[in-house]
């Protein structure tokens, strides 16, 4: 049995004996020790099986004895195969998941991972990362990266480059011959284009998350702004290699500038796939023209789950465009939505409160944090919940609400049994509101599973009427609050 990582670290400092029991007078004189595995380290010889496999495992590259020996003989091999194994002679052969941890911890030892289940992935996965950002953009053969990716390609299912490398910066050419050519480096344009993608992620067909960063890391005083810009021939070249991915379900491209074009580039190109499920354009530079054509790709694309779109340049005419989409039918079944660090409006408030009372199941979760959100538009916000009755999670962390902005909240949330979870941090609310939101929060954790009637706080005049139809009293006036209901006279 191999005590190390079949039976876990933790395990045996659970099950230790404790000093006090090995010092007991029934204990103090015992011969064998069973717990102590390693009680013959040192006193015994080891069998010639042993030295057997340290011979073979110091040639595996001219002899593969795996498919030969005992099973038992194999796991000692695992133990002694040297890390730096040429890929190429130990991807095909072997499977053993500890020698490929053992392998990421020695090539990698920076790198820390949690939870990983597939270890020989996380490798390979890793080796190819590596390869992609340090390789040398003057000297680089595509048929080397397409040879590595085909011989990782069935054990990959993410692929995660946190930096590109600059291929190359071309001069334009002179149209006319009788002209005088521009040199001057602030007058004559740039092409900045990284090394290709497509062929590398062509032969990935088991990819299901790609995660990028077009920029490069640790400049120090190299640091120059060119570093971080791209070009179209880099969305398409994009785009071309994930048109055959039959998988991939997250596309993530953040700290890069992207910008409008390239995002409608990549968005037209993504709305063909339906098995997409996450888009994370975070930290990016999106504007209003972007933000409308994300608000299409919602509109017309059936299975994504997930937009993140935090800290872009958007502003209320972006908002529209995702708020129109939202309220569509039939439209993406979308279940969160990251706005965080957009500066926010009061027409940017009062278009998502008329978007979020009339979307009856979707999203369940809204992230909002440090959008600048205070009096008349953070009461918008706060207010929505009162009839909004399909968010689960809404994080309002880091804006205002303080002032009407609390009381509407309170408010709101009595006549809400469906939100679960409220993140209210900096926000500047007292600790007698934090505490009733908490108490709220509880009871309508209670209350899951159970038929909830409307509230008594809603008008009966209202309540065989569809919710949004309240909002028919002009939804973009910024002076009407969510949950205040306008004065109206019966028709005779």
């Amino acid at each position: 049995m191999k005590i190390p990582y079949i039976v876990p670290q933790n395990t045996q400092q659970a099950y230790v004996t404790t000093n006090v029991m090995k010092n007991s007078l029934a204990e103090a004189n015992r011969k064998i020790v069973a717990e102590n595995f390693q009680w013959d380290d040192d006193v015994t010889p080891a069998p010639l099986t042993y030295f057997s496999a340290l011979a073979l495992s110091r040639a595996f590259h001219k002899i593969n004895p795996l498919h030969k020996i005992l099973q038992k003989d194999v796991d000692m091999l695992m133990d002694l195969y040297p890390a730096d194994i040429p890929l190429k002679c130990s991807v095909p052969y072997i499977k053993n998941e500890q020698y490929w941890k053992r392998s990421f911890a020695t090539k990698f030892p920076s790198r820390l991972e949690l939870g990983v289940t597939f270890w020989k992935g996380k490798f390979l996965s890793a080796c190819l990362q590596d390869y992609l950002e340090n390789v040398n953009c003057d000297v680089f053969i595509e048929e080397d990266a397409v040879e590595l990716a085909q011989l990782v390609s069935p054990y990959i299912y993410e692929l995660g480059l946190n930096q590109l490398q600059m291929a190359r910066q071309p001069t334009p050419p002179v149209p006319y011959e009788d002209i005088v050519e521009d040199t001057c480096v602030f007058s004559v344009p740039k092409v900045y284009d990284h090394i290709p993608l497509e062929p590398v992620l062509a032969k990935l067909y088991n990819l299901q998350e790609i995660s990028l960063v077009f920029g490069l890391n640790d400049q120090q005083d190299n640091y120059q702004t060119r570093f971080f810009e791209f070009s179209m021939a880099d969305c398409e070249s994009l785009c071309r290699g994930v048109e055959d991915l039959k998988n991939l379900r997250t596309f993530r491209i953040n700290r890069s500038n992207l910008d409008c074009s390239k995002v409608k580039l990549i968005l037209q190109n993504l709305v063909k796939k339906e098995s997409i499920e996450e888009l994370d354009f975070n930290h990016c530079k999106i504007g209003d023209y972007g933000m409308k054509a994300l608000g299409g790709f919602i509109f017309i694309h059936k299975n994504v789950k997930r937009v993140r779109i935090a800290n872009n340049r958007f502003k209320e005419v972006g908002v529209q465009g995702i708020a129109y989409a939202l309220q569509m039918k039939p439209a993406a079944p979308i279940e969160l939505i990251d706005f965080s660090l957009n500066p926010m409006s009061l027409e940017c408030a009062t278009t998502f409160a008329a978007a979020f009372v009339r979307c009856k199941e979707k999203p369940q979760t809204l992230i909002v944090n440090s959008c600048g959100f205070k009096g008349a538009s953070a009461e918008k916000m706060a207010g929505l919940l009162s009839l909004n009755r399909g968010l689960t999670r809404l994080d309002m962390a880091a804006n205002d609400l303080s002032g009407e902005a609390e009381k509407t909240l309170i408010k709101a949330l009595e006549q809400n049994k469906k939100i679960l979870k409220l993140d209210l941090r900096r926000t500047h609310i007292s600790d007698e509101t934090q505490t009733k939101v908490n108490e709220i929060l509880e009871r309508n954790k209670s209350l899951l599973g159970q038929e909830t009637e409307p509230s008594d706080e809603i008008p009966p005049l209202y309540l065989n009427e569809p919710e949004y139809l309240i909002w028919e009293y002009n939804p973009n006036n910024p002076d009407h609050i969510p949950g205040r209901y306008p004065e109206r006279i019966r028709e005779v």
